[in-house]
């Protein structure tokens, strides 16, 4: 029976590509060599930026091309000089490729800045490439990760060379969607970058300039970046959305993409944005770009991995390849650019355009809207007899919330390891939880949207979490992850218009009542899913996940019926793509 579910996954997954929204076709190189030069672009306080200029070799003097800007903190360029696949990708196809070591970083001088305090050395840095003999006068900039949360930056700097950016699998919000998802702090996340960028500030990943033969000034550089701060550190001690975390330049807000909301929609920029479903919490920030800024932004929203090297369909096999690959989804960014820098002809470049690829049914949809039309709110009630019913019970239940890991492949671990994505391994020890498991759905249900868990209940601890995980369960008793969520329960204070339902405010946090019930709403992660007629909903509680969401404590809790878990949803018609 399992055999036979992976081939009828695997077959929907085929003949949904038939139809998917990847069309764009690459052109054949136009030039086969490029050649490299380094070389460091003083700012106007002196500090020194290193910059590579990757060309095609042999351009004629009166050919003009587009920039490709990289802007990292991960080192600009290979120590051994090699060219990186997404360099040679564009500048064979007729771009210039600029790479950016960020101040403090690299062979950079200074010290390190964050979000909005960066777009000055961005803004010298592209009035230096229009200058250039060899520039169009048109740049660009893409870039995964903390690279895509750069590209995103460099729309906001106010400048007229810009023309559009693509963001791919990139950080939007850094307290919600990473840092602190549902006001817990991710510790080992946070730890292990804070330690591996530490290793990159200190000459791990920098690659001197041409004119620097010994190798002096790249030391001198090195010798400036203790300076920068300790992100974990910094982190651990700014646990509310507004407090300022020493040397990063301003609260959580101000230094994510969210500080400069106002410039980014002045700028009216075009995006394209790539993210997953599955990587860390930053679907959040994809869904909230496209509900509040106005830019022209083409959203693919798929089941990879972070970096979307690998595939995290939970419905297929570990080890799937992921459809479409980072060949053919770089293909996208170059048809973008294409039209923006080049003048390409594009019919869909002016349209706002959001994809979302549906688990379970494994087929790729289009929608000018989010949420979707045509969903409603299902609502499951917890009951004392462990269910979830769609009638309310009346008996509540004690359980015992304890603490349990997800392991390095949950949706935190590939951020940093750029690892699979899969909660296989772990689905054991998620079902020993705590659990509310439906009975078997009369036709199959689709889930589209951000579930809400409303929790009563009441306990006798001081500052306790809460964690979530929603599974789908086949009629074999075999369990399908399909999303989470967690909240700090001090962080409970409700607003609605908030996309996760709380501000994390400082000033919102509530003591926790002793003894007593209390309401508790929070978010799970959105996703889009198909759960076939006949398998069951279920949802599973916990006290902590360590050491991601480092050290918690076991508790005991009374959940109260009145208890509901809210999904976004419609039934789908037997045997048929309808629904009703």
């Amino acid at each position: 029976m399992k055999r036979l579910l992976c081939i009828l996954l695997l077959a929907g997954s085929l003949q949904a590509a038939k139809d998917d929204p990847f069309t764009s076709v690459a052109p054949k190189p136009e030039f086969q060599e490029l050649q490299s030069s380094s070389l460091y672009v003083p700012m106007k306080d002196g500090t020194r930026i290193a910059l590579d200029v990757v060309l095609p070799k042999g351009l004629p003097p009166e050919r003009k091309l587009p920039t490709v800007l990289k802007i990292t903190r991960y080192g600009r360029a290979s120590v051994d000089g090699k060219i990186d696949f997404i360099t040679r990708f564009f500048v064979s196809r007729g771009y210039a490729r600029v790479l950016m070591d960020e101040r403090g970083t690299g062979a950079s001088f200074g010290t390190v800045r964050y979000g909005k305090p960066t777009l000055g050395d961005i803004r010298e840095v592209v009035d230096w490439i229009v200058r250039q003999p060899w520039s169009n006068g048109r740049v660009a900039a893409t870039g995964g990760s903390y690279e895509g949360t750069t590209s995103e930056l460099l729309a906001a700097i106010d400048h007229p060379a810009v023309r559009a950016v693509a963001p791919l699998y990139s950080d939007f919000n850094y307290y919600t969607d990473l840092l602190y998802s549902g006001g817990v702090f991710n510790d080992l996340l946070i730890k292990t970058w804070s330690d591996l960028t530490a290793q990159m500030d200190a000459g791990a990943s920098a690659k001197r300039v041409d004119t620097d033969k010994d190798g002096t000034l790249l030391k001198q550089a090195v010798a400036q970046h203790p300076a920068n701060l300790n992100v974990y550190d910094g982190s651990r001690h700014a646990p509310f959305i507004d407090d300022v975390a020493s040397g990063m330049g301003g609260a959580w807000l101000d230094i994510s993409i969210t500080g400069v909301r106002a410039e980014l929609e002045k700028s009216r920029v075009p995006m394209m944005i790539f993210a997953s479903w599955y990587d860390a919490a930053t679907v959040q920030g994809t869904i909230e770009r496209f509900q509040t800024f106005s830019n022209i932004q083409r959203v693919f929203i798929g089941a990879w991995n972070h970096g979307g090297g690998r595939d995290g369909n939970p419905f297929l096999p570990q080890g799937t390849p992921p459809v479409p690959g980072q060949v053919q989804q770089t293909a996208e960014v170059l048809h973008f650019f294409d039209h923006f820098l080049k003048d390409a002809p594009d019919e869909t470049a002016g349209k706002r355009q959001f994809y979302y690829f549906t688990i379970g049914e494994n087929a790729w949809h289009a929608t000018d809207t989010w949420p979707p039309q045509g969903l409603h709110t299902t609502i499951y009630h917890l009951t004392g007899d462990h269910t979830l019913r769609e009638q309310a019970g009346e008996a509540s239940v004690q359980v015992e919330l304890p603490v349990i890991s997800t392991g390095e492949q949950n949706r935190w671990g590939p951020q940093v390891s750029g690892g699979d994505v899969h909660y296989d391994n772990v689905m054991s020890k998620l079902n020993s939880l705590p659990q509310f498991t439906s009975a078997p759905l009369s036709a199959a249900l689709e889930i589209t949207g951000q579930p809400v868990l409303r929790l009563h209940l009441a306990c006798a601890e001081s500052d306790p979490a809460v964690f979530a995980y929603l599974v789908a369960v086949d009629p074999n008793g075999k369990s399908v992850f399909l999303t989470d969520g967690e909240l700090r329960l001090v962080d409970r204070k409700l607003n609605a218009d908030e996309q996760t339902l709380h501000s994390y405010f400082k000033r919102d946090s509530e003591p926790v009542p002793q003894g007593k019930e209390f309401e508790a709403d929070f978010t799970l992660f959105p996703l889009s899913a198909v759960v076939p007629e006949g398998w069951r909903l279920r949802i599973l509680l916990a006290a902590g996940d360590s050491p991601q969401f480092g050290a918690a404590t076991p508790y005991k809790a009374i959940i109260f019926s009145s208890s509901q878990l809210e999904l976004p949803s419609k039934m789908r018609e037997k045997d048929t793509g309808r629904t009703k």
